[in-house]
């Protein structure tokens, strides 16, 4: 299993609802991007770039609060909106 971060690389990829990076854990990107998506919900991140997280990555940081799914407890579950990502599997 390898861990992945995805992110809109263009304003224009840009999630409406705020959400612009997203770790998911996986076989591959396109089994870690299917966990991913299903955590967000909502507008496909088909088109976000994906990154490896491993030794050698460069630093990172991300503006706001992280939100992680409702039925876990290391992240944040409320959205600035209040609201909730869906569940992780």
């Amino acid at each position: 299993m390898a861990v992945f971060a995805f992110f809109s690389a263009a304003e224009n990829l840009r999630r409406p609802d705020g959400i612009g990076f997203i770790i998911a854990e996986g076989a591959d990107v396109a089994a870690a991007r299917t966990v991913a998506q299903t955590l967000a919900g909502g507008p496909s991140i088909e088109k976000f770039t994906a990154v490896v997280v491993g030794a050698g990555i460069d630093a990172v940081a991300v503006q706001g609060l992280p939100v992680g799914a409702p039925n876990r407890s290391t992240w944040p579950k409320l959205t600035r909106g209040g609201n909730f990502l869906n569940p992780a599997a």
